[in-house]
């Protein structure tokens, strides 16, 4: 699966400490998976805060997706380097085709893993059969070591295990006294887990991998360690996505009055920083750099003679549409956030079209404050205040043609969730672009969802074509 956002967003992929025995809850976004009417997914990893379980980096979770509405997955020769992809999937059927002349259908319980090593492409399209989508696709983050080895696919049916109020499969690594043959390059485990109604079980765990339980449908209660009262744990809803640290020998899964479907990921934690944008990984920008080149190169040779196509990626055989481009660089380096240079002292501003107000010091309870959004032109983006404190913020970028405004980029301080604060700046940014006369471009999937709730709107949207 491809990272289908026009601009996306720089990713440090290293490990972040979690305290041991807690559970972490993360919750995911939603991600069109193309136009405006595309089939959305659920992304979970990365995200502010955590963008590492062991080397899983990239988690989207999907459906149950009407393929009738949505005309179900259909994403074009994509490229990718330094990773693997997983596809698990409970219902449908996809087909996948690569540049290493391999042509599968994805099915459900059947693992299906790709290794990019330095350069693969490859295409996934739901089959013509397929009447419900619903699945999962993972990105593995290959080490260094490993980002240079040749591409491939691997398939692997793993059998069932049963137990007493639970069956699972483990298609990687180990786990319920099984064992995967399927090979990567740091230590892993992956699972899915059916929990009957009310059900209870403790499962083994290697204490040095951290790891994560996502629930497909259902609901559970998550402990970590040994003795712990599992009536006590932390609550998992459909969708969401528990992170339990290293330490940990056992976890407990109690299964809600409906039953609990979930998938269990971990593995070591990841020892080295890379950088993940778009469909790369790599050490730095350099290297991200030149994969992004290659890959508008192959699609250049694409256009004059497949043949020519056969460098770094390749094109899969038999591509009934053109390859993606991919997006543009950002005008800044891409650096791992732990070599940013400190930020210099200053006295804060609030730019605004017509005047820059100095800042007082940050209140000691700006929740008691009323919100103020203010547009920032000189950061290209509208901000929510409460008080003098920033909340936070939504990002644009002007649009080369017509001078309208991208909106790329949503997001509300943590501490300042649950308060409405992201309807109303989106709100107030863009009635702003509206009255200045401007047109809006939704890469953002908060103003995306946004503006398909207020159709006043839809004369002056330019739905992206991703």
């Amino acid at each position: 699966m491809s990272n289908l956002e026009s601009q996306p967003e720089e990713t440090l992929c290293i490990a972040e400490p979690g305290a041991p025995g807690g559970i972490e809850v993360l919750e995911p976004r939603e991600v069109p998976l193309g136009g405006l009417r595309a089939m959305p997914v659920r992304r979970t990893l990365p995200q502010r805060g955590r963008s590492l379980i062991g080397a899983w980096c990239f988690l989207d979770h999907y459906g149950p997706d009407n393929v009738a509405d949505t005309g179900g997955m259909n994403v074009r020769a994509h490229p990718h380097t330094g990773l693997q992809t997983v596809s698990w999937l409970f219902s449908g059927t996809i087909e996948h085709r690569d540049s290493a002349g391999n042509h599968a259908l994805v099915k459900p319980g059947e693992l299906n893993l790709m290794t990019a090593g330095s350069g693969i492409s490859h295409s996934e399209r739901s089959t013509p059969d397929t009447t419900v989508l619903h699945g999962a696709q993972l990105w593995v983050a290959l080490p260094t070591a490993a980002r240079g080895v040749p591409k491939r696919f691997d398939h692997y049916a793993p059998p069932l295990v049963t137990g007493a109020g639970f069956t699972g499969q483990v298609f990687l690594g180990a786990l319920l006294g099984q064992t995967s043959p399927v090979e990567t390059h740091t230590p892993l485990v992956g699972a899915e887990l059916n929990l009957a109604p009310g059900a209870v079980i403790e499962i083994a765990v290697d204490s040095a991998h951290e790891h994560g339980v996502l629930v497909d449908h259902g609901a559970v209660a998550l402990t970590a360690g040994a003795g712990s009262d599992p009536h006590g744990g932390t609550e998992l809803r459909a969708a969401d996505l528990g992170f339990a640290a290293t330490g940990c020998e056992t976890l407990t899964l109690t299964a809600g009055p409906a039953g609990a479907r979930v998938l269990l990921i971990g593995g070591a934690p990841f020892g080295e920083e890379l950088v993940m944008w778009w469909n790369f990984i790599g050490g730095s920008h350099e290297e991200i750099a030149a994969a992004r080149e290659n890959w508008q190169q192959t699609i250049a040779a694409a256009d004059v003679d497949s043949e020519l196509a056969d460098s770094r990626y390749g094109i899969p055989d038999n591509e009934p549409e053109p390859p993606l481009p991919a997006p543009a660089l950002p005008t800044s380096r891409l650096v791992p956030r732990s070599q940013l240079p400190p930020l210099p002292s200053r006295t804060p501003t609030i730019a605004t079209e017509r005047t820059e107000v100095p800042m007082t010091p940050t209140p000691e309870h700006p929740e008691s404050a009323e919100p103020r959004v203010a547009h920032e032109p000189d950061a290209r983006r509208y901000a929510i205040y409460l008080g003098d404190t920033l909340a936070g913020f939504a990002d644009y970028r002007p649009t080369p043609r017509d001078g309208g405004r991208a909106f790329v980029h949503t997001e509300v301080f943590p501490e300042f969730g649950g308060r409405g604060l992201a309807g109303t700046l989106v709100t107030e940014a863009l009635a702003d672009t509206r009255d200045a006369g401007l047109r809006i471009v939704p890469y953002c999937p908060y103003v995306s969802a946004w503006l398909k709730k207020h159709p006043e709107y839809e004369e002056i949207v330019d739905w992206p074509n991703i």
